[in-house]
């Protein structure tokens, strides 16, 4: 399932309130704009809404959500809104016809699908219906929402993702339940690395060195073993983390001597593998792409996601206001965005077709789209 549109809006009426006006998205996305505009916003608005639908946060204290999305072909249309964690509104639509409805008194109708009919109930003022009625057989389409919150990867690439986290593994007795791993959290790379090394051996350490190469970084192994650049007294046990051998140095790199950049860029690599490996990933956002890289691995990274994206189900949403990045992704996958007082508005190929195409023809590059603000040609805000 993929997003083809959201409308957000919070603290509506209020001296609070801020409003993304509607945002079409396609199976790639660039989103660009000055800071403060929105980018990294829209990012998290996504991914909330994710982790509320998948149960891994509570109700927003506002939030106006209207969202389209496209399952193998069928239309899902889905309203939540909330005041104060109280849900006063919550619908969702399949092809046009209503399964779900909810009002701000708690009570509503389902469809159940082995019935074929709908019913009535009532919800708590602060239980989100699609959450609490979750079920496979009856409410199918509540699933997919599920699926689709829990398969979402939000990764900040300008943050350590884990660079300063290092793990003891233990032995798992016999008959101990498996520790069971969040791929959510961008900082358990390590632990990641490890579990993705037993359950999937050279499959996953021979397509990292695959995809680091490809970015300009020639390793010649990768694992994990205790730092040799960092001592640890008094440790309960053996300390780990991921090491590199490039191929013009003799010796290991391991995590914490490893560049911001090169680590950020093998910490998002082992972490969409490893998603991808477990079949647990179709939402990939990505804010500040290439924040820490130089030009060349920034624009090479950049390619070896798009190319990824264009090869799997996966929809790519990264955001950048990096000029080496806004110059080596096609027109066709942009979203500039614009704040103007509490409103954020998108230009893209799909709301302003003529203005991006008759960019293209005056040969000037991608950044200057964004530098010039061609986006706003014939716009009265401009």
């Amino acid at each position: 399932m993929k997003v083809e549109s959201i409308y957000y809006s919070q603290h509506d009426a209020t001296p609070q309130e801020w409003k993304l006006e509607e945002c079409t998205l396609g199976t790639i996305n660039l989103i660009v704009g000055e800071n403060a505009s929105g980018k990294s916003k829209l990012l998290n608005i996504i991914g909330s809404l994710g982790n509320l639908l998948s149960g891994s946060r509570g109700v927003f204290s506002s939030a106006n959500y209207r969202v389209k999305f496209d399952k193998d072909g069928n239309k899902v249309e889905y309203i939540l809104k909330c005041e104060g964690s109280i849900i006063t509104d919550e619908r969702l639509s399949l092809n046009g016809d209503t399964l779900l409805t909810r009002r701000a008194d708690g009570l509503g109708e389902i469809y159940f699908q082995k019935l074929n009919d709908r019913v009535e109930f009532q919800a708590p003022p602060n239980q989100v219906v699609s959450v609490a009625r979750r079920d496979a057989i009856q409410h199918p389409f509540l699933q997919d929402l599920y699926d689709w919150g829990k398969s979402i990867r939000h990764y900040h690439f300008g943050t350590p993702l884990g660079k300063d986290q290092l793990v003891i593994p233990l032995k798992r007795r016999e008959g101990q339940p498996e520790s069971q791993l969040d791929p959510k959290n961008t900082n358990m790379v390590v632990a990641m690395f490890i579990d993705a090394q037993k359950r999937f051996s050279s499959q996953f350490t021979d397509s990292i060195i695959q995809d680091m190469k490809a970015i300009g970084y020639d390793l010649k192994e990768i694992g994990t073993a205790p730092p040799i650049s960092l001592i640890l007294e008094f440790a309960p046990g053996e300390i780990v983390g991921v090491y590199a051998k490039e191929a013009d140095l003799n010796g290991i790199t391991d995590q914490n001597e490893m560049s911001q950049g090169m680590f950020r860029a093998l910490s998002l690599l082992v972490q969409i593998t490893y998603s991808q490996l477990i079949n647990k990933t179709a939402c990939i956002l990505i804010d500040d792409i290439g924040e820490g890289l130089d030009y060349n691995r920034s624009t090479a990274l950049v390619k070896l996601l798009v190319d990824k994206a264009k090869e799997t189900p996966v929809q790519l949403i990264m955001a950048t206001n990096d000029r080496f990045v806004m110059n080596n992704v096609p027109l066709e996958y942009w979203s500039v965005i614009q704040r103007i007082g509490n409103v954020s508005t998108i230009y893209d190929y799909r709301n302003s077709p003529d203005l991006f195409k008759e960019f293209e023809l005056t040969g000037m590059n991608n950044f200057d789209f964004f530098s010039s603000k061609y986006y706003l040609k014939g716009n009265q805000q401009n």
